[in-house]
């Protein structure tokens, strides 16, 4: 629709999936993430990863069948999500450093 109204033509490769287009397990790893707190360290504001602690109950609200796939899912959601925060770090450090050079 966004492209449509500004005249141009959709390039799929940059067309991100819908929530809906991802498998039943995967909505369902994607959910429990989202629902466990974030662990974050203190001043610094690190992205440590995620609080399990009420991890078993959102399985079993979800009703999870196949919890070594849900684990699997779960590890990349937070290997992926660790990644992007150590990027956006690093892009903050080099910002920080550039300005502290003029």
């Amino acid at each position: 629709m966004m492209c449509e109204q500004m005249g141009t033509t959709p390039i799929e490769s940059e067309i991100p999936i819908d929530y809906s287009d991802l498998a039943y397990e995967s909505q369902i790893a994607l959910a429990i993430f989202n629902l466990l707190p974030d662990s974050v360290a203190g001043m610094s504001g690190t992205w440590l990863g995620k609080d399990y602690s009420g991890l078993r109950t959102f399985m079993d609200i979800h009703e999870v069948q196949d919890e070594m796939l849900f684990l699997t899912l779960l590890s990349v959601l937070v290997q992926e999500t660790s990644e992007h925060y150590s990027r956006k770090q690093k892009e903050q450090q080099q910002k920080s450093k550039s300005k502290g050079r003029k």
